[in-house]
């Protein structure tokens, strides 16, 4: 049974994607994982798989969720690396839940998931940056929920409401789903305003918080247009955060 964690916050730009899609890729060095991307801009597509996602059109998630069969759409990038992808049409998701779908709108996605969850050791959600019908599906199909957190005020200022949304979902579509934790992202340390959100954050919500912090790197930001790689000290300087993050993760959803 696989362990599925989501990634999430009603912002955009704070590095949930990038982050998701590192995680799969460390986690993928000894496990199985499928990532999902459930975000129509199809970021986690275009960034694992280094292609252009209109390649996908119509062998997508949301071809997937409406058979509930997501076994003809996964794309494999390596032998323990799988996709699930998305192009832009995956913002249509809702029309099909309300025009057309006939069973629960909250759960289409788990219905989906659970279809090969044997499979994988970790299925990893890249939601968008939206309280939709797309979070909503990919938290009710979600164990683990790690919130992300860049160190500005938007952000802060988002993150409470984000919790409250995890407990509503909790209270009425997923009784399971386990907050794994704050994930503070794009740290800037040199500036004073980063610092001081990131020791407000662990004031105010303690152990919640994960230890391990995504510092900016321009090393990080070059993997969207190379792929992720593991070759110079470069390489290894930048994923080294990550390796950090995952194995605290590893920890909190065992």
């Amino acid at each position: 049974m696989a362990i599925t964690i989501s990634f999430g916050i009603q912002k955009g730009g704070v590095g949930k994607t990038t982050s998701t899609g590192i995680t799969s890729y460390l986690l993928s060095q000894e496990s199985k994982v499928l990532a999902v991307d459930f975000d129509s801009q199809g970021n986690l597509t275009s960034f694992l798989t280094q292609q252009n996602i209109y390649d996908f059109t119509e062998k997508t998630v949301l071809e997937a969720v409406k058979e509930k069969d997501p076994r003809p759409y996964i794309h494999q990038i390596t032998d323990t690396l799988h996709i699930l992808p998305a192009e832009d049409f995956l913002s249509t998701l809702p029309q099909y839940i309300y025009r057309t779908y006939n069973g629960n709108p909250t759960t289409l996605l788990k219905e989906t998931l659970d279809v090969v969850d044997d499979q994988y050791d970790y299925i990893l959600i890249d939601l968008p940056p939206n309280l939709g019908d797309h979070t909503i599906n990919g938290l009710s199909a979600s164990d683990f929920a790690v919130v992300l957190l860049q160190s500005e005020p938007f952000c802060y200022d988002a993150l409470e409401r984000y919790l409250q949304f995890l407990q509503s979902i909790k209270s009425n579509t997923n009784p399971d789903l386990v907050l794994a934790g704050i994930l503070t992202s794009m740290l800037d340390g040199r500036t004073t305003l980063d610092a001081s959100i990131l020791e407000q954050s662990r004031r105010e919500y303690e152990d919640i918080v994960f230890d391990s912090t995504i510092r900016r790197r321009s090393r990080i930001k070059e993997f969207t247009i190379t792929g992720i790689m593991n070759q110079t000290k470069a390489d290894k300087e930048a994923l080294t955060q990550y390796v950090a993050f995952t194995e605290e993760l590893k920890k909190r959803v065992q």
